[in-house]
């Protein structure tokens, strides 16, 4: 564990208060209890690691052959145009709400068709 780890933690002793000279507060360097300044070093990885889209674009497959790199997208046929969402009617084609809320008219035929066969 390096000393300024060791610091952190709490398990090394600060080093001892230096004498008072100057009256202004300490900027950048944090006070220590007994009153003495301590430089705090960031300790860095030593192999660190790429993060999120750096790492994507770094390990993407790439094109290395010829015949792959000359190779483009698929072309398909274009798509037919897509119906329209909304239709005009003219003004003289409207319906009643009545006429559209009213229920279909019975069919007949169908029942005077089956009424001979009972008969029989």
């Amino acid at each position: 564990m390096s000393p300024v780890t060791a610091l952190l933690a709490g398990t090394a002793v600060p080093p001892a208060p230096a004498p008072a000279r100057q009256a202004r507060p300490s900027v950048g360097f944090p006070t220590l209890p007994g009153g003495g300044r301590a430089a705090l070093a960031v300790e860095c990885s030593s192999r660190p690691q790429k993060k999120g889209t750096k790492h994507h674009m770094k390990t993407r497959p790439k094109k290395t052959q010829p015949w792959d790199i000359k190779r483009r997208p698929t072309q398909y046929p274009p798509l037919p145009p897509l119906p329209p969402d909304w239709t005009l009617v003219a003004a003289s084609a409207t319906v009643d709400a009545e006429e559209a809320l009213a229920p279909a008219a019975p069919v007949l035929e169908l029942a005077a068709a089956a009424a001979p066969a009972a008969a029989d």
